[in-house]
């Protein structure tokens, strides 16, 4: 049997080095989302391609840099990579518990969704042109013609998309869930057991480039820290992340082949 990961034996964080594996994320996709991406989108570049690209590069550095970081420590604790990249199995009992709790989180997150347009009223924060129309709360895809999603741009038939939105849906999962989660959670624990919940507010936070969905994003991210920090494993995480955000992807996939 693989020894443990005890969460306590990992190099722990000092608040200033916390700070930063927030705030460096957060600077990097904040100027991908809010410089780059409105320069190439008026270069031509539709945001339904241009998005997806910019993430996907950006998120691939995010992707391989904590695989590489628990790699060493792996080694240094003298666990296996898996254990490391809290991967750990968990029982019936766990998942179900686990799972519970994450519905919970979901159906939260989907009441106070309800109070973005009032957040953006009070912030006068709103969704930028250049953003592709899966970003934008208001927008129903299922209600809208192809053409006014995706102007300039011809959605239906457009099946190499696919591939490009799953590659991100994937990395973005990978980053959310490896990064900020399996690699950074563990090593917050001189914060005790409110780790959890700074990890969770501070992954909010992180999401500069689309504040407008801070009411939904908070308890969302409480709940899939906690779940982390309790079962010790990002499993739970996975399997909810990859659900819900397939959702958007199966929207678009609808989109082109209807």
């Amino acid at each position: 049997m693989d020894k443990r990961f005890e969460w306590s034996e990992a190099k722990q964080l000092s608040l200033f080095q916390i700070f930063l594996a927030f705030a460096i994320p957060s600077a990097i996709a904040f100027t991908g989302f809010r410089f780059v991406l409105p320069a190439v989108h008026a270069a031509g570049a539709p945001s339904i391609v241009a998005w997806p690209v910019i993430a996907s590069v950006m998120l691939l550095g995010f992707t391989v840099a904590p695989l590489w970081l628990m790699h060493r420590e792996a080694k240094e604790l003298e666990i296996s990579l898996k254990e490391r990249m809290c991967l750990r199995p968990l029982n019936r009992k766990q998942w179900l518990v686990a799972s519970a709790i994450l519905i919970v989180g979901l159906i939260v997150a989907d009441a106070t969704g309800s109070l973005n347009g009032i957040w953006m009223g009070i912030t006068g924060l709103s969704v930028p042109d250049y953003f592709p129309f899966f970003l934008n709360p208001a927008v129903d895809p299922m209600a809208m013609a192809p053409e006014a999603l995706t102007p300039g741009f011809q959605l239906k038939g457009a099946y190499w998309l696919i591939g490009l939105m799953i590659v991100t849906l994937l990395l973005n999962i990978l980053v959310e869930e490896i990064y900020f989660r399996a690699w950074l959670l563990p090593k917050m624990m001189t914060l005790g057991t409110v780790a959890w919940a700074v990890n969770g507010v501070a992954f909010a936070l992180y999401h500069t480039f689309q504040l407008w969905l801070l009411p939904q994003l908070i308890p969302l991210s409480l709940f899939m820290a906690f779940v982390v920090y309790y079962t010790r494993s990002i499993w739970p995480a996975l399997v909810f992340h990859l659900a819900v955000n397939s959702l958007s992807v199966g929207a678009i996939v609808y989109l082109i082949v209807s």
